[in-house]
């Protein structure tokens, strides 16, 4: 079996690249369905308590292609408005800790510009690094798959 770090650091190459990809050109991640679904994964709207990996990592990868502005107010530990620096759209950025083990990110669309662009999204999502927590969603809405299958999801092959 594969060691956690080298998979989280072969995981965070290939979301480097995918957002390099949505920002190819005219484009940028906010057309692409796949980028909104993960960033998106919110284990609150699961009704459980669970970090999924691939959310934080392209969370982070995608962050340089926002202007951001903190918030004072809103319902987790850190709020934030980012805009797109190409499309103008806007998002909440929230990260909120459920335990000393458990913390999570979210990016959720506010007002979108960009026209959509990319692959449809599609359950189960498909996450390799998967999820971290103390409660988790079912098979149906989130199944861990193989490196080539997340890579061929969000890379849109």
């Amino acid at each position: 079996m594969e060691d956690f770090q080298i998979k989280y650091n072969k995981t965070s190459q290939l979301l480097k690249k995918a957002v390099s990809y949505y920002y190819h050109g005219n484009s940028c991640a906010c057309q692409y369905p796949r980028f909104m679904q993960i960033v998106g994964i919110n284990c609150i709207h699961y009704k459980a308590s669970f970090k999924a990996w691939e959310t934080t990592l392209l969370i982070e990868k995608a962050k340089p292609y926002f202007e951001i502005e903190t918030l004072k107010n809103g319902s987790e530990n850190t709020n934030e408005k980012w805009t797109c620096r190409k499309c103008k759209s806007q998002f909440n950025y929230g990260w909120s800790d459920f335990s000393i083990a458990v913390e999570r990110d979210v990016l959720f669309p506010i007002k979108l510009n960009a026209k959509e662009k990319g692959e449809k999204a599609m359950k189960p999502i498909p996450l390799y690094l998967g999820l971290y927590g103390h409660s988790y969603p079912s098979k149906k809405e989130i199944t861990n798959v193989n490196f080539d299958a997340f890579k061929t999801y969000i890379m849109e092959k």
